[in-house]
């Protein structure tokens, strides 16, 4: 009985303790490590929440881009962080799921991070240099069968999500492309406008730009269905090639982050959110909402990691 007693005590003390950190927290400012360099889909994401979670927490909320190694880098120093709240960690594919399939890292996404927010689905876009040949996926499909290989694409980063979504559409079409891996998204797309490469697959929100000033034309969509920000952009199901391969970002922090800290951050987020002008912001820049708990939030990467796993042994991808 005095067991129980002591155990039920133990477990009041910790809530009490938990509500404590919670009211005090934040007491400094907040940085969001980025895995990602400025102007990537992540970063312009990341600093739509900082601006307004500054607000929100009375600290300043600080965006810390460091990009590299299909963003291993930036996610490995976020996993090494004190677990206090004070590090926030911008998670997509390639830092959480693709990279630590196909390599050995020093983090383990499933035990290294704990779950902090959804954030939003990420649909991609296949872009080619304007005055390109490649009219669309069956011009680029059968360019690409005429000589294997010949055709380049750039992407974020070897072992990124624009990597490997590349690489499965290739699978799916039954070509060879060859990957030309870059720093970030930008540069893989400045790349595609002055053909150094022929074609890069991004956000939206990284190429609507592009498209808009006339210096890359987009001929598919990821989706299976069309985008309301390019409706006149087919998909690539519609153009003959099942396929429906997306992209996604999600805020973790370093595992054993107080869940009090973790609840009152997911809050503010989700707040975020839902406030009519940062949804249109995030939708004029071709993000969706992504309706998953932080609950769920582990179930859903432990399920990206079995479902990417699949694309990456389909495809044969392999990191440069």
């Amino acid at each position: 009985m005095l067991n129980v007693v002591g155990l039920l005590l133990a477990c009041l003390v910790s809530v009490f303790a938990q509500n404590g950190i919670a009211q005090d927290y934040p007491v400094k400012p907040v940085k969001i490590v980025v895995p990602f360099a400025p102007g990537n889909s992540s970063d312009l994401v990341a600093r739509v929440i900082a601006t307004h979670l500054t607000t929100a927490l009375g600290q300043q909320v600080i965006v810390d881009n460091r990009p590299g190694a299909g963003a291993t880098i930036g996610t490995e120093y976020g996993a090494r962080q004190p677990p206090d709240g004070y590090t926030l960690i911008l998670g997509s594919p390639g830092g959480l799921v693709i990279n630590p399939i196909m390599q050995k890292l020093k983090y383990n996404p499933l035990t290294d991070f704990a779950a902090v927010s959804a954030l939003v689905w990420v649909p991609m876009v296949i872009v080619v240099r304007t005055d390109s040949p490649i009219k669309d996926i069956k011009t680029l499909v059968a360019l690409a069968k005429e000589k294997p290989r010949s055709l380049m694409f750039g992407s974020s980063g070897s072992g990124g999500s624009q990597h490997l979504i590349m690489e499965s559409f290739a699978a799916a079409a039954q070509i060879l492309l060859t990957h030309v891996p870059y720093k970030g998204g930008s540069a893989a797309l400045t790349d595609v406008v002055g053909g150094q490469v022929a074609l890069a697959a991004d956000a939206v929100s990284v190429v609507l730009p592009f498209i808009q000033s006339g210096k890359v034309r987009a001929i598919g969509v990821t989706l299976n269905s069309r985008l309301p920000q390019l409706p006149d952009v087919p998909t690539i199901d519609e153009q003959g090639i099942p396929f429906n391969v997306t992209s996604w970002m999600v805020m973790v922090a370093p595992a054993a982050t107080p869940s009090a800290i973790l609840e009152k951050i997911d809050l503010e987020i989700r707040k975020i959110l839902t406030r009519p002008d940062v949804k249109k912001t995030l939708f004029d820049q071709g993000f969706t909402d992504v309706n998953i708990s932080r609950e769920r939030l582990r179930d859903f990467l432990r399920s990206e990691m079995s479902d990417w796993r699949k694309v990456i042994t389909t495809s044969g991808a392999t990191l440069e």
